[in-house]
C-alpha cells in the first residue's frame, strides 16, 4: 500500500505547492479546441491553488491536491486536447503525475500510448515508466520476501548466538535492491536506444527508488547502485520475480548513450481517441469526460507553431517534431521532485 507524507517539511509543502502551474506544458494553440482548453487550465489550476492554501502546512492534504488537480488536467486533456494525448509532453505529465502522486494507478487515459500511435512521442516514455513502477513493486516484494526468511529463521533458531545470518541477509537484500535499480535504470537504453537516456527517463531510478526509505533499505544501510556490478553479474534476476524486462544492464556496462531529444511522429490524431466519452477511475475518484470538437481559430494560427492542419472540418492540427517537447525535462524529473523528499513510496 502506497503511503503519503511521513513528514511534511516547509520545503517539502512548497515544491509540491509550486506544481500547481505545471500543467501539462502544452500550449493551448496545438489543441483541438484552444478556447476550452485554456479555460480548463485556469479553472485546475485556481482551485489547486485554493486547495493547497487550504491545507494550511498538512501534507498529507497538499499530497491529495495534487492528486486530484493532476487527474483533472487530465480530463482538461480528454476533454478539448485529445489530439495531443499521445505527445511527448503529456506522456512526461503522467510520469510526473506518478511521481508526485502515491495513489496514482493504471490505468490512465492514452497512457501508455498504443504501438504506432499517430503523433506518439519518439520514445515510448509510457513503457519505461511501467518498467519502472513495475521494477520497484517487484524489488519491495523482493525485499519482503527477504524479511519474511529472516524472521523465519530466527523463529526456528533456538539459540540466536548461532544466527549466522548478517551477510547472507545483506546478499539476498542487496540482490533485490540492485536488480530492482537496474531494470529500470536499464528500461531507458532498451526501450529507447537512440533517446538521450535522461530524457528517456533514465533519473526515474532515483524519484521512485528513494535511497533512505527505512522499510526499504533497513538491511542495507550502506547500499548504492555503483556497488552493482559485483552483484549482477552473479545474479539471475529473473528468478528473484523481475520478470518484465530483459536487460539488467550493470553499472559499468551500458550501451552507448542515444543522443536523440523527444519528439513527436506518426501524424495527426483525427478523433478522440477514446470516442465521445471518456470514463476513468483513480483511488478517490470516477471522472465522465465529453470530448469537444475543434477550435477553427486555433486550426488557423497553427501556422504560427509550425504545425498544419489539412483536410475537410473533420481533420485537427497536429504538433510539429520540432515543438520543443523535450523542454519538459529540463533539469530531469528528479528537479521537479526533488523538494518532495518526504513522500513514502511505500
Amino acid at each position: 500500500m502506497l503511503s503519503k507524507f511521513l513528514f511534511a517539511s516547509a520545503a517539502t509543502v512548497a515544491a509540491l505547492s509550486g506544481l500547481a502551474n505545471a500543467q501539462t506544458n502544452i500550449t493551448e494553440n496545438d489543441c483541438a479546441s484552444s478556447s476550452e482548453y485554456s479555460r480548463c487550465n485556469r479553472d485546475v489550476a485556481d482551485k489547486w491553488s485554493s486547495c493547497v492554501r487550504n491545507c494550511n502546512g498538512n501534507g498529507n492534504c497538499v499530497v491529495d491536491c495534487g492528486c486530484e488537480s493532476h487527474q483533472k488536467y487530465i480530463n482538461c486533456m480528454a476533454e478539448s486536447c485529445w489530439n495531443q494525448v499521445y505527445s511527448c509532453k503529456y506522456q512526461l505529465f503522467v510520469q510526473q503525475y506518478f511521481a508526485i502522486c502515491p495513489s496514482a494507478q493504471e490505468p490512465i487515459p492514452f497512457w501508455p500510448p498504443p504501438d504506432n500511435a499517430p503523433n506518439r512521442c519518439s520514445c515510448d516514455l509510457g513503457k519505461v515508466t511501467q518498467t519502472t513502477l513495475s521494477s520497484r513493486n517487484q524489488q519491495v516484494k523482493c525485499m519482503r520476501a527477504v524479511t519474511d526468511k529472516l524472521t523465519g529463521d530466527i523463529g526456528n533458531i533456538p539459540d540466536l548466538s548461532k544466527l549466522n545470518d548478517g551477510l547472507d541477509i545483506a546478499n539476498r537484500a542487496s540482490d533485490c535492491a540492485c536488480c530492482g535499480a537496474s531494470a529500470s535504470i536499464s528500461a531507458s537504453w532498451d526501450i529507447c536506444p537512440h533517446t538521450e537516456p535522461t530524457l528517456a527517463g533514465a533519473d526515474m531510478w532515483g524519484v521512485f527508488f528513494p535511497s533512505d526509505l527505512p522499510n526499504l533499505y533497513t538491511s542495507l544501510p550502506n547500499w548504492a547502485w555503483s556497488s552493482c556490478d559485483a552483484t549482477l553479474q552473479d545474479t539471475n534476476c529473473k528468478d528473484l520475480g523481475f520478470t518484465d524486462t530483459d536487460k539488467f544492464y550493470k553499472p559499468g556496462d551500458f550501451p552507448n548513450n542515444g543522443t536523440s531529444t523527444l519528439y513527436e511522429v506518426g501524424g495527426t490524431v483525427s478523433a478522440p481517441p477514446s470516442g465521445t466519452v471518456l470514463t476513468w477511475s483513480q483511488a478517490s475518484a470516477t471522472y465522465t469526460v465529453t470530448a469537444t470538437g475543434y477550435d477553427r481559430k486555433a486550426v488557423a494560427s497553427q501556422s504560427e507553431y509550425r504545425a498544419t492542419a489539412t483536410g475537410s472540418d473533420e481533420t485537427f492540427p497536429v504538433q510539429t517534431s520540432d515543438s520543443g517537447a523535450a523542454a519538459l525535462r529540463t533539469g530531469g524529473l528528479g528537479a521537479v521532485v526533488a523538494g518532495i523528499v518526504a513522500v513514502a513510496m511505500l
